[in-house]
């Protein structure tokens, strides 16, 4: 799973959002240094949402419709194995960042 998605379904996880609200909601969480465009987003919602994944209800607000994306429990269950994953690969990254003395980035620039 790719980073992006990772994060995506990592704010879902807090709750439900709107397309741009996910947006904006992974580039805070991230400080900046994964910021997914609505472009990407949207296409990656309706990926998550024909496999199961998340459920979609309709809201309108100030007259205009969106939608919400929820976590389906089969979402939920797919976050659950990706944070053990990347939790895995984060392991082998600094491992490997200890064999060759590189020094941490600076808080929030680790892009």
């Amino acid at each position: 799973m790719s980073l992006s998605k990772f994060f995506v379904l990592s704010v879902l996880h807090r709750k439900p959002m709107h397309g741009y609200e996910i947006v904006q909601a992974v580039a805070k969480s991230t400080g900046g240094c994964c910021s997914p465009s609505e472009g990407t987003v949207y296409p990656m919602l309706n990926e998550f949402e024909a496999g199961g994944y998340l459920s979609v209800e309709s809201d309108v607000v100030q007259g205009r419709s969106r939608k919400v994306y929820s976590l389906t429990d089969k979402g939920r269950a797919a976050f659950q194995v990706a944070v053990g994953a990347w939790l895995e690969a984060t392991d082998y990254i600094i491992a490997s960042r200890d064999m060759l003395d590189v020094k941490k980035p600076e808080q929030g620039k680790c892009c």
